[in-house]
C-alpha cells in the first residue's frame, strides 16, 4: 500500500458519517483509517501513528474523551478534533485534551480550513473542493 505524508483516524459510530469523512480526507490527501468504536480506536491508537484523530464525542461502548485521553498520552503531538451534537462548555473537558471541535452536523469546509491550519500537513487552505460543480449563473 502507497503510505502517504499524513494520516488521520477517523472514530465515528455513523456510517454514512464516517464515509463522508473518509472520502473528503482521503481526496484532501490522507491515508485514512475509520474505526466505529471507542476500543477499536485505542487499539489503533497504540499501533499506529496518526497526525490527525477526529474523534465523536458519543461512542457506542467509551466515550470520545476516554479515547482522547488515550490519545493524548500515546500520541501528544497527534491533532484531535472531537465532533459532538453538543456545545463545549456543555461537556466535562479539559482544555489540553482536545484541540478543536466541530459540531453535527459537520460542515467539511470547516473541517478543511481546520486542517489548514495545522503547521506541516501541506493542505491547501482557500481552494475547497466539496466535490460538487456548481452551475454557471452566467450562463
Amino acid at each position: 500500500m502507497l503510505k502517504t505524508d499524513k494520516s488521520a483516524l477517523v472514530v465515528e459510530d455513523e456510517k454514512l458519517l464516517s464515509w463522508s469523512l473518509v472520502s473528503s480526507l482521503s481526496k484532501w490527501g490522507f491515508e485514512v483509517q475509520p474505526v466505529f468504536s471507542g476500543e477499536e480506536a485505542v487499539a489503533q491508537i497504540e499501533k499506529s501513528g496518526f497526525d490527525v484523530i477526529l474523534l465523536d464525542y458519543q461512542l457506542p461502548d467509551l466515550d470520545g474523551l476516554a479515547v482522547a485521553r488515550c490519545a493524548r498520552q500515546k500520541q501528544p503531538a497527534a491533532t484531535i478534533f472531537l465532533l459532538t451534537a453538543f456545545q463545549l462548555n456543555e461537556l466535562p473537558i479539559d482544555r489540553g485534551l482536545i484541540d478543536d471541535y466541530f459540531n453535527k452536523p459537520l460542515d467539511l469546509q470547516q473541517l478543511h480550513q481546520a486542517l489548514a491550519r495545522i503547521p506541516g500537513l501541506g493542505i491547501s487552505g482557500p481552494n475547497f473542493d466539496s466535490g460538487h460543480q456548481e452551475e454557471n449563473p452566467q450562463a
